[in-house]
């Protein structure tokens, strides 16, 4: 329960590259497990649902037929094919070489997330609206504060 509370804070306070990041990081760690459980077939289907699901979020929020875009569509691609070999043949390298394959792409992503935040410190940005919420006997207020530092009824 800890672990998922603590996942839920670093997703919330997350920006657009540590999110890529932390996704990045589960579908490691997911390979890692795939690694462990490779003779148990009901937590390995488990598993490799678990990983098509986060290679399926990853692919969707590419956007646009750039360059770029299509390299990571291939790479995600790859992944996949290679992780379902792994499974198909319990070929424990397959999922190795998924590791190595997407490590340089989590030490990218995360480095980019943690100059982002450093960028925003630097600058002293703040969230754009600061919303709360104040409790009465039988009631509750919400209010909202604007980028004009007025508090409105939320």
């Amino acid at each position: 329960m800890i672990e998922k509370e603590y996942l839920a804070s670093r997703v919330a306070t997350a920006n657009e590259a540590q999110l890529v990041a932390i996704m990045y990081e589960g579908l490691i760690d997911t390979f890692n497990e795939c690694i462990s459980n490779l003779d148990e077939k009901e937590s390995l289907d488990i598993l490799m649902d678990k990983c098509r699901d986060i290679l399926a979020e990853l692919m969707a929020t590419l956007t646009g037929d750039s360059e770029i875009a299509n390299n990571y569509k291939s790479l995600y691609l790859y992944i996949n094919n290679n992780i379902t070999e792994g499974y198909i043949t319990k070929d424990k390298s397959k999922f190795e070489e998924a590791i190595k394959v997407m490590t340089p792409l989590y030490e990218g992503w995360n480095e980019l997330g943690e100059k982002m935040y450093m960028d925003n410190i630097k600058e002293n940005k703040g969230p754009k609206v600061v919303a709360g919420m104040t409790y009465g006997k039988g009631y509750v207020n919400e209010s909202v504060m604007n980028n004009q530092n007025r508090w409105e009824k939320g």
